[in-house]
């Protein structure tokens, strides 16, 4: 998943930077390295974002 993808991704899903952080058990920072693509974005974390915007699952439904 690039950078976009995922800040595309947790827009979709209706996720602040913040509130994304937070849903995937990461720090903000962590959140803001991945959209400036500073550090690369876990599979599992691009395979669930992939997942919840394919089965139209928002972030309360698998928390």
């Amino acid at each position: 998943m690039t950078p976009k993808q995922y800040a595309d991704a947790i827009d979709r899903l209706g996720l602040s930077q913040r509130s994304a952080a937070a849903f995937l058990g990461v720090g903000e920072r962590q959140s803001r390295r991945w959209i400036a693509g500073e550090n690369a974005i876990p599979e599992s974390v691009a395979k669930l974002l992939r997942l919840m915007i394919r089965l139209k699952l928002r972030p309360d439904d698998v928390s």
